[in-house]
């Protein structure tokens, strides 16, 4: 791939966010007596939070997990290949974008590695969620960025589907190994950021 733009998904991409996650919507399932019939990684990863709430729960209990995560979610942290995988794409003329479906929390979760990103949105700015691509056009529009030099990268289908309705190309970053580039149509899937590191 030919890439120069590159727009991040933030939870389980960036950052290693999904323990503490799913960590609060078990304390979240058990206040609220929640019965589901489902493993949570991959519902979770699958889908979303929100859809485990529509599905199974209520918003008062969407409400409560949201909050739960707040104050367990301290100190969240990236992969440990992300600031050089950042750092050597910006020094060869590209640059990082998020999209991230979190509050503006996520400036602050970024850290030393906000000045590595060109623009950061969040649930905030009140862009469609996605799968709709209606964030990923804005920054396309905004800054003029070239589909054809221009990816998502994130670890869920609705990060994939999102570039794939914004005409973009995707990479999926499957940690847990629980997709296929065939049930995805993924342009690339990477397992470590080592492998990322080494080819992208």
């Amino acid at each position: 791939m030919n890439i120069k733009n590159y727009i991040w998904d933030f939870d389980g991409t960036l950052f290693d966010t999904y323990p503490v996650m799913l960590s609060a919507l078990k304390q979240a399932i058990t206040k609220h007596g929640i019965q589901y019939d489902c493993e949570l990684e991959r519902f979770v990863k699958e889908k979303s939070i929100r859809q485990f709430a529509d599905q199974y729960g209520t918003q008062a209990f969407l409400d409560d997990y949201h909050q739960i995560e707040t104050e367990l979610q301290q100190a969240p942290t990236y992969y440990p290949e992300i600031p050089m995988i950042l750092k050597t794409i910006v020094k060869r003329g590209g640059q990082h974008f998020v999209v991230s479906h979190r509050d503006d929390k996520t400036y602050a979760y970024l850290g030393e590695l906000r000045p590595l990103f060109t623009e950061i949105i969040t649930s905030d700015h009140h862009f469609a969620r996605k799968p709709n691509p209606e964030s990923l056009c804005y920054l396309i529009d905004k800054y003029q960025l070239d589909r054809n030099e221009t990816v998502m990268i994130g670890d869920r289908p609705l990060d994939i589907l999102a570039g794939q309705h914004a005409g973009i190309k995707t990479i999926l970053f499957d940690e847990a190994a629980i997709f296929s580039k065939q049930q995805l149509k993924a342009d690339a899937i990477v397992t470590t950021w080592e492998d990322f590191k080494n080819e992208y």
